[in-house]
């Protein structure tokens, strides 16, 4: 497959973002103001309709790796796109795409529409190029066009302190943690004069029975500046606390995108370059013997670690929380807890206990991966119908909000669903994802550490599908209050993509045993199979 086929999903949506200033003034000269949300409804379905194509095509050749421009390694730009890849592709494209839809209400009353859509397409641009990158430089790229493009829709609404003070917040964390990343990419680069990322864990493949204490010492510090940098946007704890400020201020649509795929973007970079470049084929592999690949470093360790902590962390703060954006945030941050902990798990079982671990660690990895879906479309139905709520009530005070699910029949049973899926009630898609990460944790009962670390998330996820439910009891079963009750369900416009993901979540759930064989597959791609 040529260069430009696989670019098409970037291409389309960079071309749209780059036209939509002049499509603006088309809008003034024809006196019809919805090019701009046709143009980007048309893109993101266009680039939807692509990516499952490819799906197929890799479904069937394991991969699709082209290089840019003729350059080949070690200079050259890669494209590499496996099933992980559009796994994470569609999840961006198509909540992307609900998100414009509810955006033609929820934005009406703000001006500079024609940057809010560019910048929305630019940062599903940056996102997919992420999942495409092959080489380490080709995702610096793409990850700060992602970070640039988050950056300014949180303070979009900047006649506002706090979207000013939210955003710079942002901006500050997030480009301290780019530039431990790239010091990470840096290390690594000097090491192996590439940046190519199967390149250099074939060296390291080659080299490893001649890597001395020093050359260990460097991998390690590589990669632990690897995991600090990505993990800001990633929100693990204690580089979270950009997120709880960013989502009160941001727009409800973009709230659903930060929480919903801009922070996996921040776990699949880091899982992506751990698990290909810091992963290695035994030497008994390479002379024919057939063995699972191996962590070189010891980095399960690190990300079980902080997987453990942000869910610990994060579930403590939660219920001190007034404000529904600031409650949904750090639920998000307990979430990717989950997600760097199911990572964890498979990363240090593969580490310690090579082959004989390999189907448990395949488990809690596909836990972690399901869990990524499950939470993009949980989290991504409740923002946005916390922005149905305050668009009519016009607060986030949870004490003057509640009962509003009664008067608000299509968003309170919208959110409940979400709340259960997120909570992990049985048979909820939710509850399998969280039953895999905690099933391949107790698959060595023998490891302490790791037989600690899961009792630590079984504990937490029940005490968040604790304050899960009793947010369902505040929203739609408390006594109605004086703001409540003058509130009347949002627009179509808006109620609609919030019924495509509370019927997603029942799909997901419903649709399980043909599901698992595509995370699974997924999975494979990731961590070698």
């Amino acid at each position: 497959m040529t260069a430009q086929v696989v670019m098409y999903p970037i291409i389309i949506l960079l071309s749209s973002a780059a036209i939509m200033p002049l499509l603006s003034i088309l809008e003034e000269k024809l006196k019809f103001k919805q090019l701009k949300l046709i143009l980007t409804i048309f893109s993101l379905t266009s680039c939807l309709i692509l990516l499952l194509t490819l799906h197929q095509q890799v479904s069937s050749e394991g991969h699709v790796e082209v290089f840019l421009y003729g350059f080949g390694l070690p200079f050259g730009v890669q494209i590499y796109v496996d099933e992980f890849s559009v796994y994470m592709a569609v999840i961006f494209c198509f909540l992307g795409l609900l998100v414009a839809i509810f955006s033609h209400r929820y934005m009406e009353v703000d001006t500079g529409l024609d940057k809010y859509y560019g910048l929305l397409l630019t940062l599903i641009t940056g996102m997919v190029g992420v999942t495409f990158a092959g080489d380490l430089f080709n995702l610096y790229v793409f990850w700060e066009l992602m970070c640039i493009s988050s950056y300014s829709l949180v303070s979009f609404r900047k006649y506002r302190w706090e979207a000013v003070e939210a955003g710079f917040k942002y901006l500050v964390m997030s480009t301290i943690g780019s530039l431990v990343a790239l010091y990470g990419i840096s290390i690594i680069y000097g090491c192996f004069k590439t940046v190519n990322m199967r390149e250099i864990a074939t060296q390291i493949a080659l080299a490893q029975v001649e890597l001395n204490s020093s050359a260990i010492s460097s991998l390690y510090f590589a990669a632990g500046l690897i995991i600090c940098g990505f993990a800001v946007t990633a929100a693990l704890v204690p580089f979270h606390t950009w997120l709880p400020d960013a989502h009160p201020a941001a727009p409800a649509s973009i709230s659903a995108m930060l929480s919903g795929v801009v922070i996996k973007t921040g776990i699949y970079a880091m899982a992506r370059i751990l698990f290909t470049v810091f992963t290695i084929a035994p030497l008994s592999t390479i002379v024919g013997v057939e063995v699972h690949p191996v962590p070189i470093v010891n980095y399960g360790l690190i990300l079980l670690f902080l997987g453990v902590i942000t869910i610990t962390v994060a579930n403590i703060m939660v219920l001190r929380q007034r404000d529904l954006k600031r409650f949904l945030a750090y639920s998000s941050i307990v979430n990717m807890g989950y997600i760097t902990s199911g990572l964890g798990i498979a990363a240090h079982l593969l580490y310690h206990y090579s082959g004989q671990a390999y189907e448990s660690a395949t488990i809690a990895a596909s836990g972690a991966i399901l869990h990524i879906l499950n939470h993009a479309v949980g989290k991504g139905l409740l923002f946005l119908s916390s922005g149905c709520i305050v668009h009519e009530a016009k607060t986030r005070d949870l004490t003057k909000v509640e009962g509003i699910g009664r008067k608000m029949p299509w968003t309170g049973v919208s959110s409940t669903i979400g709340l259960l899926h997120l909570a992990g009630v049985p048979p909820m898609a939710g509850f399998w994802s969280k039953l895999l990460i905690i099933w391949g944790g107790l698959s060595h009962p023998q490891d302490i550490f790791l037989l600690i670390s899961t009792a630590i998330i079984i504990v937490n996820s029940i005490y968040a599908a604790g304050y899960y439910l009793w947010l369902v009891q505040r929203l739609m079963f408390s006594k109605t209050g004086s703001v409540a009750e003058k509130a009347h369900e949002a627009p179509l416009s808006m109620i609609i993509p919030i019924a495509v993901l509370a019927l997603s979540c029942i799909l997901l759930t419903i649709l399980l045993p043909w599901l698992i064989p595509v995370v699974e597959s997924s999975v494979l791609t990731l961590i070698g199979g």
